[in-house]
C-alpha cells in the first residue's frame, strides 16, 4: 500500500458485509494494532475498523473516542470529518466507541503535531499499544486535526473510485457533493448508501490532498452542537441518569483522615436492618452501603459507626505545609528548568524587586456527583461511567475483578463537568469492588458531594518566589523564580499508569507557564522544590499553568510599576521576538480600549500561553466600596491557531474564565488534623450570576496547527483581576483566595 506514515494514513481495512469503513493508521506497526479492533458497541454486531461507517442504508457513523464534557468534541470532531467527506453535519451519528489501540492519544502523552512524512517513535508506539485512550491536555483537536480530516477525504475517494469503476469512467472525474458522487460529465449522481458496498473493497494507494484552508465550509464555521438537543429536553444520559432493570444504588464513606483506613464497621447489623438498605461492605477502599435509592444509602451511609488508622497522617495542616513551603524556597532546588546567563550575579547588587506568591489546594468540583455503574458476572463485566479515559476504566475493571480484558465492555457516558477528576480510577475501583459484592445486579456507586470534596484528588497547593532587576529603560536584566509545591505528573501517574510516572525533578508540569516566558530577559532562571505529602494531587483545568499565570504576570506587573511603566506597554516592549504573543497583546488591549476607562473604573491585564494558545486578558472592574467591587467585563483574544468551531472556542474561554474567577475569588481547600475542613458549595464556593462579569472573546484568525482551547482561558483571569485591583487600590494581593484579603464582590 506504499509507503505508510505517521499517524495520517487511512488503510482500507477488513471487508464488512454491511459497508464501507475507513480506518486510521500510523504505520505498520500501528496497522497491525488496527486490525485487531473487535467494534464492540458500534451496533448490530458488526466490525467497525476504526473510525468511520458508511452503511449502505446512508447513515453515516463516527467514532470519537474523546469524552464529551461540555467541551465540544462530538460536534468539532465530526466537523473535521465532514469537511472533507463533503456530508451534511446532519446526517452523521456519533458513537463513542470501546477502548482500543486505534483511538490512543498520543497527542496528549507527546504533545507533538502529526507530521504525515514521519513515523512513530518508540514512546507513541508503546502509548498505541497500552492503548491510552484519553480525553485532557486541551489535546482533542490537536491530535484529531490531521487524522480526521484524512480520514474523511480517504472515504470520499474510496467511494468516487467505486462510482468511477460504475460509471466507466475516472476517479477525477467525479466530484463528492453532499453525501453524493456525481458524474462530471453527464450530472449522473449515487448516494454514498449505494456506493458503500462497492467502495469498501477499494484500495487507496496515496495519501488523498487534504482541502485548502480557503474552500473550507464546516471547518472555522460555527455548527449547532450534536449533544445540544438531547441536553436541552433531558434526553442526554450522564452517567448518573444510567437506569438498568433490577439496579441498586450505594454510597460510599471514606476514612475521615487523608490516606486513612476503615478497619471495621461497628453497627452493620443495625445498618443492615434499614428500609432499603441491602447490604453494607466493607472493602479495601473503604465502606459502603447498597439500598434501593440513593438517598437511602447516603443516610444508612453517614450513620456507619466505623473504626480507623488515621495511617500516620493526623498531624496535617495547612500552616505546617506553608511553612513547609518556605523552607524549601530558601533550599537548593531539586530541578532547574530554565537558567540563561549569571541571574546570581546580577541580583547581588542593589534595586532588587522581591515578592513571594502562594496559592491554595484546589477541588475539581465538578457540578455532576462522582458516580459509576458497575455489573459483574461470573465471567463478565459492564461499566457506565462518564470517564475521560475509557482505557483507564477498562484496565480497572480488570485489576479490581481479575475478569479478563475482552470480557470487559466499557460505556462512556456524557460527563457532567470533569476539569481533570474525572480522568483518575479511584471512583471506578471503589464502584467495581462494591459490584463485586453484589455479583449479577448492577449497582450505582455515587459520592455525596461532602465525599467527592474532602477526598479529590486536588490541585496542588504552591508558593512561587520571585527575584528581579530592572532597569531604568524597563529592561528585565535578571529575572529568578523558585516554586515549592508537589509533582502532579508523579502523582496522576502513579495512581493511573505507574510504569510510566516521571519522578518529580522530571515533571514539566511543575514549571509549566513559568519557565521559558516569551518576554524577553538579559538572565532568567526558573527552578523548583518538591514538597513530599500524602495528600494526593491531580490535574486541574489547565495543571501548572492554573498557578503560574498568576505567579508571573502579578510579579511581571510588580516589575512595570516598580520603574512606572504601563503594563500593557512594558508587557508589549518585551514581546519584538515573538510576534504572535505581542498581536495577542495588542488586540485585547484594543478591544479593551486599554487605559481609556471611565471614573472608578478600572483595569488588569495577563498574557499566557498554555496548551499550544495564547491568551491575553483585560479585567475591567468598578469600585463600589472600600473592598467591594463589581467585575464588569473580561476582555479576552486567543490565538489558538487554526480552529474548528468558534462558537465552542467563545464557550470555553467564557467557561474558562469563569471557572479561573470562582478560584481567585473563592476557592480554597485547607487542612486541619489530617482531615479537609471544606465540605461542599457554602463552604467553597463559586461565582454566581450576578457576580459573574460580561465576557467578550476575540478569536485571532492565524494559519497555524491548531492549539487547545479547553483550559488556557482559565490561567489569565485571576493575575488580570488581581492587577485591576492592585490599580484600583494600590494593595498588591500575593495570595489567593481574595476573600481572605477582605475583598467581596458584587
Amino acid at each position: 500500500m506504499g509507503k505508510w506514515t505517521r499517524r495520517a494514513f487511512i488503510g482500507t481495512g477488513g471487508v464488512l458485509a454491511t459497508g464501507l469503513v475507513v480506518g486510521v493508521a500510523g504505520n505498520m506497526y500501528v496497522s497491525k494494532a488496527i486490525k485487531k479492533y473487535t467494534g464492540k458497541g458500534m451496533g448490530d454486531g458488526e466490525s467497525l475498523n476504526a473510525w468511520i461507517r458508511i452503511a449502505p442504508d446512508n447513515t453515516i457513523t463516527l467514532a470519537v473516542a474523546r469524552a464529551e464534557m461540555g467541551q465540544g468534541v462530538y460536534t468539532s470532531i465530526p466537523q473535521l470529518i465532514a469537511e472533507e467527506l463533503e456530508v451534511d453535519m446532519s446526517r452523521i451519528k456519533v458513537v463513542h466507541p470501546q477502548p482500543e489501540s486505534p483511538y490512543a492519544n498520543t497527542f496528549m502523552m507527546t504533545q507533538k503535531e502529526p507530521n504525515a512524512f514521519k513515523g512513530y517513535n518508540l514512546m507513541e508506539k508503546m502509548l498505541a499499544f497500552l492503548p491510552i485512550i484519553a480525553t485532557g491536555g486541551s489535546s482533542s483537536i490537536p491530535d484529531a486535526f490531521t487524522n480526521m480530516r484524512t480520514a474523511g477525504a480517504t472515504a470520499r475517494e474510496m467511494l468516487k473510485e467505486a462510482a468511477a469503476k460504475e460509471w466507466g469512467v475516472k476517479r477525477s472525474d467525479c466530484r463528492a457533493e453532499d453525501g453524493y458522487i456525481i458524474n462530471n460529465s453527464n450530472g449522473a449522481k449515487l448516494s454514498y448508501g449505494e456506493l458503500a458496498t462497492a467502495a469498501r473493497t477499494v484500495e487507496i494507494k496515496d495519501l488523498p490532498e487534504l482541502k485548502s484552508k480557503a474552500d473550507w465550509t464546516l471547518i472555522g464555521k460555527p455548527v449547532q452542537r450534536i449533544d445540544l438537543p438531547e441536553k436541552v429536553n433531558g434526553q442526554a444520559e450522564f452517567g448518573i441518569d444510567v437506569r438498568l432493570e433490577n439496579m441498586l444504588f450505594a454510597a460510599i464513606r471514606h476514612s475521615s483522615t487523608i490516606g486513612g483506613k476503615i478497619i471495621s464497621i461497628d453497627n452493620q447489623s443495625d445498618i443492615e436492618n434499614r428500609k432499603g438498605v441491602k447490604k453494607v461492605v466493607l472493602t479495601e477502599f473503604g465502606a459502603a452501603v447498597i439500598a434501593d435509592n440513593t438517598w437511602r444509602a447516603k443516610n444508612a451511609a453517614l450513620a456507619l459507626q466505623v473504626t480507623e488508622d488515621d495511617g500516620g497522617n493526623a498531624g496535617i495542616n495547612s500552616a505546617d505545609i506553608s511553612k513547609a513551603f518556605d523552607k524549601i524556597l530558601e533550599s537548593p532546588p531539586l530541578a532547574i528548568s530554565e537558567d540563561e546567563g549569571d541571574v546570581d550575579a546580577i541580583l547581588k547588587g542593589e534595586g532588587i524587586i522581591e515578592s513571594t506568591y502562594e496559592v491554595p489546594y484546589l477541588a475539581h468540583a465538578a457540578m455532576e456527583p462522582l458516580n459509576c455503574t458497575v455489573l459483574v458476572e461470573d465471567d463478565k463485566a459492564t461499566a457506565w461511567v462518564g470517564h475521560q479515559g475509557s482505557s483507564f476504566v477498562h484496565s480497572t475493571l480488570n485489576a479490581v475483578s481479575q475478569i479478563p480484558k475482552e470480557n470487559i465492555i466499557v460505556n462512556t457516558t456524557l460527563l457532567g463537568g470533569a476539569f481533570g477528576r474525572r480522568g483518575e480510577i479511584d471512583f471506578v475501583a471503589k464502584a467495581t469492588a462494591v459490584a463485586m459484592t453484589m455479583k449479577g445486579t448492577p449497582v450505582q456507586t455515587v459520592f455525596t458531594r461532602e465525599e467527592d470534596m474532602q477526598n479529590d484528588m486536588y490541585r496542588p497547593a504552591a508558593k512561587s518566589k520571585f527575584r528581579a532587576k530592572v532597569n531604568d529603560d524597563g529592561d528585565i536584566e535578571a529575572w529568578d523564580n523558585m516554586m515549592a509545591l508537589q509533582s502532579v505528573s508523579k502523582s496522576v501517574t502513579t495512581r493511573v499508569a505507574p510504569a510510566i510516572a516521571p519522578s518529580a525533578e522530571a515533571d514539566e508540569a511543575t514549571s509549566e507557564g513559568a519557565a521559558h516566558l516569551p518576554y524577553s530577559m538579559n538572565n532568567r532562571k526558573v527552578s523548583f522544590g518538591d514538597y513530599a505529602s500524602p495528600i494526593p494531587v491531580g490535574f486541574w483545568r489547565s495543571v501548572g499553568s492554573s498557578q503560574n499565570a498568576f505567579f508571573t504576570e502579578c510579579f511581571l506587573d510588580e516589575c512595570a510599576h516598580a520603574v512606572g511603566k504601563d503594563p500593557f506597554a512594558f508587557r508589549r516592549d518585551k514581546l519584538n521576538d515573538h510576534p504572535r504573543f505581542k498581536a495577542v497583546l495588542e488586540k485585547v488591549a484594543e478591544i479593551s480600549n486599554w487605559g481609556n476607562v471611565g471614573e472608578n473604573t478600572y483595569q488588569g491585564i495577563a498574557l499566557h500561553k498554555s496548551f499550544g494558545s495564547i491568551v491575553g486578558q483585560v479585567a475591567q472592574i468598578t469600585k463600589v466600596g472600600e473592598k467591594q467591587f463589581s467585575i464588569d467585563q473580561f476582555y479576552s483574544a486567543i490565538d489558538c491557531g487554526n480552529y474548528v468551531n468558534p462558537d465552542t472556542v467563545e464557550a470555553q474561554i467564557e467557561g474558562g474564565i469563569v471557572f479561573g474567577l470562582s478560584a481567585a475569588l473563592y476557592g480554597e481547600i485547607t487542612w486541619s488534623d489530617g482531615a479537609v475542613n471544606e465540605m461542599n458549595f457554602p463552604q467553597y464556593d463559586m461565582v454566581k450570576m450576578n457576580v459573574s462579569p460580561r465576557v467578550q472573546v476575540h478569536i485571532m484568525d492565524v494559519d497555524e496547527y491548531p492549539g487547545g482551547v479547553g483550559e488556557p482561558g482559565t490561567p489569565p483571569a485571576a493575575p488580570a483581576l488581581a492587577n485591576a485591583i492592585f490599580a484600583a487600590t494600590g494593595e498588591r494581593l500575593r495570595s489567593l483566595p481574595l476573600k481572605n484579603h477582605g475583598y467581596s464582590f458584587i
